[in-house]
C-alpha cells in the first residue's frame, strides 16, 4: 500500500504545473484512493501501518488542498486520521489512558489527531449541506434523523461513522473537560443513528464504539456498565475473530471495575487466540489457525490487539 501511494503521489505532481493541479486527475486518484482504503484492514503489521499511515495521510491533505470541495478525499481523511489515532496514538497511550495521566506528550498527539478527523469531518457535513453551526447546536439531536435521511447518501455513511467515531473517542480523552462534555448527547445519538441505518458497517465496528461509548460515559451523564458489558458480548458473539472486541472489553469493562479475576481469564483467553492469529499470517497452519484464513480483513484489528495486549500484561501490577 506504501509503494501505491507513492505511485499516486508521482502521478500527481507528474500532472501538476506552476502550482495548479488538474482536477480531473485529483478526482480519479482519489476514486481509486477510496476503493483501495479498505485493503489497508488486511494489514498484519502494526509496526507497518504505523509508520506508513502518517505519509499516506499527508499525500491525501495535500491533494485535497487543490481540491477542498472533493468530499472522497475529505472522507479519507476523517476516516485516516480517526483509524490512526485510535489504533496507533492510543495505542501507545494506554498507560497514561488507565492510569489518568492526561498531561503526557502522547495524550496531547491524541487529542490533536482526533480533532484534524473532527474538523475534516465538519468540512465533509457543509459538503452535505450541514453547517458546524447547526450540528452543534442544542436543539440537534431531535432533528438529527430527519436531516441525515434527507442529506445523507450511500456514499457519506462510512465518513459519518469515523466522524462520530473521532468524536466519541475524543471525548473519552478528556473527561474533565466539561464543556466537551456537554456534547456527549449528540454524539451518542450520532452514532446510534449512523449503526441503526447501516449496523454492519465497517465490519461490524458499530457494535465495538457503541459499547465503548456506553462504558465510558459518566454515570451521572447516564453511563450504564451493565449495558456496557451486555454490549460487548453481543459484539464478541458476532464477530469471534476480531480480537480488538475482547481486548476492549478488558479495557473499558474489567479494569474500571477491577474485575482482577475475569481479566486474568480474559487475558488467558486472548493470549491463546492472538498465537494463533500471530501464526496463522506468519504462514504457520493448523485447524486452530485456519478461521483466522478466513477472516484477514480483521488483520489490523488483531494487530491493534495484538500490542494493547502486551502492554496490558505489563501494566497489571499498576492496575491492580
Amino acid at each position: 500500500m506504501g509503494k501505491l501511494f507513492g505511485y499516486l503521489l508521482l502521478l500527481v505532481m507528474g500532472l501538476s504545473s506552476c502550482a495548479l493541479v488538474d482536477k480531473a486527475a485529483i478526482k480519479t486518484t482519489a476514486n481509486i484512493m477510496q476503493k483501495g482504503s479498505d485493503q489497508l484492514l488486511y494489514e498484519p503489521d502494526w509496526y507497518f501501518f504505523k509508520e506508513s499511515a502518517p505519509g499516506n495521510l499527508k499525500l491525501i491533505e495535500g491533494m485535497w488542498f487543490a481540491d477542498q470541495k472533493n468530499k472522497q478525499l475529505l472522507g479519507l481523511l476523517v476516516k485516516g486520521y480517526s483509524a490512526y489515532t485510535f489504533a496507533v496514538l492510543e495505542t501507545q497511550a494506554i498507560r497514561d489512558q488507565i492510569l489518568g495521566n492526561s498531561e503526557t506528550l502522547i495524550r496531547q498527539r491524541v487529542l490533536m489527531n482526533y480533532e484534524k478527523a473532527i474538523e475534516y469531518g465538519f468540512k465533509y457535513l457543509e459538503l452535505m449541506g450541514i453547517s458546524r453551526e447547526d450540528f452543534l447546536n442544542k436543539s440537534f439531536p431531535q432533528t438529527l434523523e430527519k436531516t441525515f435521511l434527507a442529506k445523507a447518501s450511500d456514499e457519506d455513511y462510512v465518513t459519518l461513522f469515523y466522524f462520530a467515531q473521532a468524536m466519541g473517542s475524543s471525548l473519552n480523552n478528556q473527561r474533565q473537560n466539561m464543556d466537551k462534555l456537554a456534547y456527549l448527547n449528540h454524539v451518542k445519538l450520532f452514532m446510534q443513528w449512523v449503526c441503526s441505518v447501516k449496523p454492519d458497517i465497517e465490519y461490524g465496528n458499530c457494535k465495538l464504539f457503541d459499547a465503548i461509548l456506553e462504558a465510558t460515559t459518566p454515570r451521572v451523564l447516564g453511563g450504564n456498565m451493565a449495558k456496557a458489558q451486555k454490549k460487548f458480548k453481543e459484539a464478541i458473539k458476532l464477530r469471534p475473530e476480531n480480537l480488538l472486541i475482547r481486548l476492549s472489553y478488558i479495557q473499558y469493562y474489567l479494569i474500571p471495575l477491577l474485575e482482577e479475576e475475569e481479566f486474568s481469564v480474559e487475558m488467558e483467553r486472548l493470549r491463546k487466540d492472538l498465537g494463533y492469529w500471530y501464526s496463522s499470517v506468519q504462514g504457520i497452519k493448523n485447524r486452530e489457525k485456519l478461521k483466522y484464513d478466513k477472516t484477514k480483513i480483521y488483520n489490523l484489528f488483531n494487530s491493534v490487539a495484538r500490542q494493547k495486549y502486551r502492554k496490558l500484561l505489563k501494566l497489571r501490577k499498576e492496575i491492580f
